[in-house]
């Protein structure tokens, strides 16, 4: 199959390969398609930033919660180490030892809430 060749525009050979001038034929033509694919593009493009702009929100907020966290627990040993060192009544201690471990269990526990939507 032959296509038929209704115009042709000389090439303006530069030596120095810069860029040809201007044509004066600025006009740009799209049929629906293409404009409609363009459109379809954009869309995809704006959504996808905005998933990513939530999904960096969201990592930036369970970091937050997570180095929160860490403090939490390493402020609970610390509180389990002097009253391991205490000078109060065995039982007692033993007591407060087995507050602390709960309530360290319930912080590492809730953790997984974190990653619940």
């Amino acid at each position: 199959m032959k296509r038929r060749i209704e115009h042709i525009e000389p090439y303006p050979f530069a030596s120095d390969f810069s860029a040809p001038s201007a044509t004066s034929n600025d006009k740009i033509e799209l049929t629906t398609q293409d404009l409609a694919l363009l459109l379809a593009d954009a869309q995809a493009s704006g959504a996808s930033i905005a998933r990513n702009d939530a999904l960096a929100e969201q990592a930036e907020t369970l970091s937050k919660a997570s180095s929160e966290l860490k403090q939490v627990l390493a402020s609970i040993v610390d509180l389990a180490a002097c009253l391991e060192q205490a000078s109060i009544d065995e039982a007692d201690r033993q007591s407060a030892l087995d507050r602390v471990r709960r309530l360290a269990a319930i912080v590492i526990d809730q953790q997984g809430d974190l990653f619940k939507p």
